[in-house]
Order: structure tokens, then C-alpha cells, then sequence
């Protein structure tokens, strides 16, 4: 449905801003990790 893909979006914006913002260093244990992943998104697994 039409609110599915705005849903979509949204979650795909927000996961593309907030990599961006990678850490320096090991990220393994970091709230930024954990974060991403919430979202549905390992940034380790890339």
C-alpha cells in the first residue's frame, strides 16, 4: 500500500543519514551499532 512505501522510505532515509555518521574505531558494541540494527540494519554485515 501507499502508506507501506512511505513507511519504507522513511526507514531507508533514515538508515542512509544515519550511517553516515559512522564512529571512528571498532563499532562492534556501539549505541550507533545498536541503533541501526533496531532499524533492521547490521552496518558489520555489509
Amino acid at each position: 500500500s501507499d502508506d507501506d512505501w512511505a513507511h519504507m522510505d522513511k526507514v531507508v532515509g533514515y538508515i542512509k543519514r544515519h550511517a553516515k555518521q559512522r564512529p571512528d574505531g571498532d563499532v562492534t558494541h556501539t549505541h550507533w551499532r545498536y541503533s541501526l540494527m533496531n532499524w533492521g540494519h547490521d552496518p558489520l554485515k555489509d
